[in-house]
């Protein structure tokens, strides 16, 4: 509860009175406006939950359910609702498979307390189960169960594996999944899933139609076609009847619906077998039903809508049918609303009216808005009228309509306006269907005339890297506002308060309030030609580059290492980094920026300094800066593993890699710390002093020492490790052909880890990475901080600066069989169709790096990243590629980004308030902050959720300056409309 807000604990209150006090209800909903931390609310409900259920006798564990609408949502909130780590079991799964994870559950144990259980699940995965076959985990499963209860014979196991081997190519294959399964399993199946499964299945007659199917499928080495509809089906009956058995070793005791408007069907009671399978949970002994959203219902439909099956009304009673089942009450609820509304019309005064409805209400629904004032102060809209059309772009209209009439499918003006080369982009429509149809074997004569008429990518000038118009007005107008105005020439975004003057690219774009573009469209084919054109544009303008083009390798020369400049870049060096610290430098002229050469002039008298006053003996003159690095007293960190923390440690026939070499070498001139002799410096002290300031490894150990506060477990061995991994992670930004060839192309200079430190200095990339590892602290900040934790975040702030591009593929309708391929980095797409595995592990790499300061710039969507992501550390524009039909999708995308502590938040906190957080006493110097600014900063964010305007007095009497200041600096809050 420590995280919380005033708001959210009082609404936490609220639910828990309403869940245990004396006039109880089992179900509530908590529908605060979007961005204000419903997921928080949700983790201090649980906590209270936990504290009252650790005296009821009736309860031994506490299962918490977690439903989301898809497992990206599920994997962002899962780590937030975890409040107590070291005794709460978390599992991300399917019903199906609870079979496989129940014993995790038995057998959590607690030191102090009952355990908590927190399982996460989505509705297409666990409850949408209908004729679809699964996962092949799911159906492996299926086949132990069944074989366990069957005693089959060698041939019927082989039919076994035939039936439910579905989309698996070859049997072998199966088998192995079976096995494997097996293998994990240790042969032991839950008693009381299979138990259940196996009632359930009999009584429903599918275990003599399972066995029918078998003696169908007999020997045969394949399952015959005319049993593959009957086989899915039955797959399809066996899955819904496992994942309703999995409900029973769960004993859930609080359920939370995330986002819920997107599976309402689980609540209606007609809804099928998803929501009679969600009904066995919702109804689970005295479980408890939380529901998240800030929009539960369609807050408006016209009446022509209705025709359509949409009712704004019929939807809100319903919500309210499935928290209470209280005639007398529902009775009531009505009768206020038709008082109200008839006081309404009559324009009769009805303030006693609305606090009988908002007390009615009160007992199953509480919801928290942001203020008026702050709403409208933190919001800019701009218009732009993509009008720059091109003579080509209508001749490709017309010629799309003839097609689509030709072949017969539906084609609308909406297509050609949203999407690029459509025809290009049109997997899964109707559309590019017949299109495809009537090109394949013999093509269709018309079609072929009509699409050399049509506007189309040409996959000759890609391959060329040539020039190609973007095809759209809208996207040319993205391009112009983004790739035109010098974002390719940016590797990360600037931080947002520098510790010294910025150089080019990166001045240029701090000056224009540069932050990423969240862009939604109504129409599949928009994300992916959007990301994969701007991407392709933005990279045509590197420049061609060699495919085995890198200049960071350990490379090794006449069997010597030959590359130790390299490894002083990205090598934590703690002495050195703090004693060239850039943020210490800046406290010391905290009303100024000062220009970057007087920072690194700074740095060298220190250097200068602490040679002069050493007085040790001293060594031969180094002839490279590399030598004075790693004789400079404390390079060596004493760890065993620091090659592998480094980089790679072997290579496949076990010699030492050139890694291995470098590191060994280093090693030998740390045993001998001495500085040179004063008089052989000059010369190398500059270069020393650039790579104590702008090393991404000395980089990298500042900003993970920033989180590190007196009373965390923190090793200097684990801070060493997890800043090798995090400088390995820039290393691989800088190893990247397109990194190298924007250097070159910049001038940074001749040799190129001169360049990349006058890249880093130029981009201020140790204000932008420790902006952006206490974004990520932020989000996890309830876990304590040891080794394990401190190499986990900088883990995952290395997987989004080295996430791999994605590839896009355009089909080509002059060569049908082939694709144009399209590359994806600087603007990438978030989401695709299904739930596969490889689709939602895709889509939590696209949100890390897209929530990082590093490429992607852009990220398009549709509704898929609509609700429940967030999106907003690194992002405050939304771009609206489409006028949503609802008004709630505004509230929804624009949510992604408008939320607390993000980039145009911190922004205007850093413009207000630079000269204050400067003065004010660093995290590391163990005193609490006890500065005016600091205590501002802290409690800004609950002055802005509950409703102080600007200058309002707080209790200790003074005025906020933030609070007026984040709402009168606009210059930098949400682009919402384009």
């Amino acid at each position: 509860m420590a995280g919380l807000k005033d708001f959210q604990r009082a609404t936490v209150a609220h639910v828990i009175d309403r869940y245990f006090g004396t006039d109880r209800t089992r179900r509530f909903l908590v529908a605060d406006e979007t961005g204000l931390g419903k997921s928080v609310v949700a983790r201090g409900v649980i906590a209270q939950t936990l504290q009252r259920l650790q005296d009821d006798d009736s309860v031994d564990r506490v299962d918490v359910i977690y439903v989301c609408s898809n497992q990206d949502v599920a994997r962002q909130n899962i780590a937030r609702l975890r409040v107590t780590p070291d005794e709460t079991v978390t599992l991300s799964s399917r019903l199906t498979l609870l079979a496989k994870h129940a014993h995790q559950l038995n057998a959590a144990t607690a030191t102090a307390g009952k355990p908590i259980n927190l399982v996460a699940f989505t509705p297409g995965t666990s409850f949408d189960q209908g004729w679809r076959t699964g996962t092949a985990e799911e159906r492996a499963l299926l086949f132990l169960i069944l074989e366990q209860a069957g005693s089959w014979n060698g041939w019927r196991t082989r039919a076994a594996q035939r039936a439910l081997q579905a989309t698996v190519g070859k049997p072998e294959r199966f088998k192995w999944h079976c096995d494997r399964l097996r293998e994990q399993l240790g042969g032991k199946l839950d008693r009381t899933i299979t138990r259940e499964f196996l009632r359930r299945a009999r009584q429903r007659g599918l275990l003599g139609e399972f066995d029918a199917l078998l003696d169908g499928i007999g020997r045969r080495p394949a399952l015959p076609d005319a049993l593959r509809e009957n086989a899915r089906t039955l797959t399809g009956a066996l899955r819904t009847t496992l994942a309703t058995a999995g409900v029973e070793v769960l004993e859930p005791d609080l359920i939370i619906l995330d986002e819920f408007q997107r599976f309402r069907e689980l609540l209606d009671p007609q809804g099928g077998e998803g929501a009679e399978l969600a009904r066995h949970l919702f109804d689970y002994r005295a479980a408890r039903v939380l529901l998240l959203s800030a929009t539960p219902y369609k807050p408006f439909t016209f009446a022509e809508e209705t025709t359509a099956g949409e009712d704004h009304y019929r939807d809100f009673r319903q919500v309210l049918r499935f928290l209470s089942d209280d005639e007398s009450w529902h009775a009531d609820v009505t009768k206020a609303f038709e008082a109200y509304r008839e006081a309404l019309v009559r324009g009769e005064p009805c303030g006693d009216l609305r606090v009988w409805l908002r007390d009615l209400l009160l007992r199953v629904m509480c919801r928290t808005e942001r203020p008026a004032l702050v709403q409208d102060g933190m919001l800019r809209e701009h218009l732009t009228v993509a009008d720059n059309l091109d003579a080509r772009d209508v001749r490709s209209y017309v010629a799309m309509r003839k097609i689509a009439h030709v072949v017969g499918a539906p084609m609308t003006v909406e297509y050609w306006k949203s999407a690029p080369y459509f025809l290009n982009f049109l997997d899964g429509y109707q559309l590019g269907d017949k299109v495809r149809a009537a090109l394949d074997g013999q093509p269709h004569p018309e079609v072929s005339a009509l699409l050399a008429s049509a506007q189309l990518l040409d996959a000759d000038a890609i391959n060329r890297r040539a020039p190609v118009d973007l095809g759209n007005g809208r996207l040319r107008q993205l391009a112009a506002d983004t790739v035109d105005q010098g974002w390719w020439r940016l590797l990360w975004l600037p931080p947002s308060m520098p510790y010294h003057a910025l150089g080019e690219p990166f001045a240029t774009a701090a000056r224009d309030g540069i932050t990423k573009r969240l862009l939604f469209s109504s129409w599949n084919a928009t994300p992916t030609a959007v990301a994969g054109l701007l991407s392709y544009e933005a990279e045509r303008r590197l420049g061609r580059v060699g495919e085995r083009h890198r200049h960071l390798d350990y490379r090794m020369e006449h069997g010597r290492p030959a590359a130790m400049s390299v490894l002083a870049l990205f090598w934590p060096h703690p002495a050195l980094a703090a004693l060239c610290d850039p943020l210490a430098l800046a406290r010391q002229r905290p009303d100024e920026t000062a220009p970057l050469d007087v920072a690194e002039r700074e740095v060298r008298e220190r250097l200068c300094a602490r040679t002069s006053a050493d007085t040790a003996a001293t060594v031969a003159s180094p002839a490279e800066p590399w030598e004075l690095l790693f004789r400079w007293p404390g390079a060596d960190p004493g760890l065993d593993d620091a090659a592998a923390a480094l980089g790679t440690s072997a290579e496949d026939d076990g010699t030492a890699t050139g890694l291995d070499r470098h590191v060994e070498r280093a090693r030998e001139l740390a045993s001998d710390a001495r500085y040179p002799a004063a008089e052989h410096l000059d010369g190398l002290l500059g270069s020393v002093a650039e790579i104590g300031l702008h090393g991404p490894g000395n980089i990298a150990w500042r900003a993970l020492s920033r989180l590190i506060d007196p009373d965390d477990a923190v090793t200097p061995a684990g801070h060493w490790r997890a800043a090798a991994v995090l400088a390995n992670g820039l290393r691989s930004l800088f190893n990247r052909p397109e990194s190298a060839q924007l250097l070159d192309s910049l001038s940074m200079g001749p040799v190129y880890w001169q360049a990349v430190l006058r890249y880093c200095a130029a981009g201020g990339l140790q204000a932008v990475l420790d902006e952006h590892v206490h974004t990520l602290r932020s989000g996890a900040a309830d876990a304590r901080l040891d080794d394990e934790e401190l190499c986990r975040l900088a883990d995952e702030a290395r997987q989004a600066i080295a996430s791999r591009p994605s590839t896009y593929e355009a089909f080509d309708p002059s060569h049908p069989n082939e694709r144009i391929k399209l590359p994806g980095r600087f603007a990438l797409r978030y989401g695709g169709r299904g739930e596969e595995q490889s689709q939602v592990n895709r889509k939590e790499t696209v949100r890390r790096a897209f929530n990082s300061p590093f490429w992607p710039f852009i990220v398009a969507t549709t509704s898929a990243g609509q609700e429940g992501i967030d999106f907003h550390q690194w992002c405050s524009a939304v771009v609206h590629w489409n006028t949503p039909a609802n008004p709630v999708d505004f509230e929804q995308r624009e949510g992604r980004v408008h939320r607390f502590g993000g980039h145009a938040v911190r922004r205007n906190i850093a413009a207000a308030h630079r000269a204050q957080a400067l003065r004010s006493p660093s995290r590391t110097c163990g005193r609490p902050c006890t500065t005016r600014h600091e205590r501002f900063l802290g409690s800004w964010a609950t002055s802005r959720r509950t409703g102080c305007s600007p200058g309002r007095r707080r209790s200790s009497g003074t005025s906020c300056p933030t609070c007026s200041a984040a709402t009168r600096r606009n210059s930098t809050g949400s682009s919402r409309t384009w």
